[in-house]
């Protein structure tokens, strides 16, 4: 669906000679991106309204998505299936946050920045059949994501010092990361 989407914008582009016919694939690539990035954001607010939740959704995505993107882990073989993982990660979320008792998230939130940067320092970052890295690409994600992680953990506990429930969220958030990060490295080494 995306996919089309994305060549017929270009087809239309390059039938109104915006576009030279060379330029296809880069800019079909782009806009399938782009129009997932949109779609996602579009699909995460409306969780948020549905969920009565903007906080938990806005602080999982901030924390989330750049751990994602340099530490790596599983991706989804199609737009589609992204989305679709993407949306459930962020009910889950939702419904967790509002689950967890105040003397459960004591023990959740520093546990989990320990296993996720356990993880992390030893496996990131973690490349994909759908996302391949090459070997510079790998140093510099390795010290971004590290980096990232350090900075969240930080923030996380200082939240957790000062009782914030902001904290119990970027802690799932390293708790689900935790899990498609792992998931990548079981995928990869099969």
């Amino acid at each position: 669906m995306i996919k089309r989407l994305a060549e017929r914008i270009v087809d239309w582009q390059t039938k109104k000679h915006f576009l030279s016919e060379g330029e296809r694939g880069l800019y079909e690539y782009a806009y399938e991106v782009m129009v997932n990035q949109v779609l996602n954001i579009l699909i995460a607010v409306m969780i948020a309204i549905l969920f009565r939740a903007p906080m938990p959704v806005l602080v999982f995505l901030i924390s989330y998505i750049p751990l994602r993107s340099y530490c790596g882990g599983h991706h989804a073989s199609t737009n589609e299936g992204c989305m679709v993982v993407s949306a459930v990660l962020i009910c889950i979320i939702c419904i967790l946050y509002r689950a967890i008792p105040r003397n459960i998230d004591i023990i959740i939130q520093p546990m989990a920045y320990i296993i996720s940067g356990l993880l992390i320092i030893r496996y990131a970052p973690v490349g994909d059949a759908n996302k391949p890295l090459v070997e510079k690409e790998v140093a510099r994600y390795r010290k971004i994501g590290r980096c990232v992680w350090f900075v969240e953990s930080l923030i996380g506990m200082f939240l957790f010092f000062m009782q914030s429930r902001v904290g119990v969220v970027l802690a799932l958030s390293h708790i689900v990361f935790c899990v498609m990060f792992y998931w990548g490295i079981l995928v990869n080494r099969n």
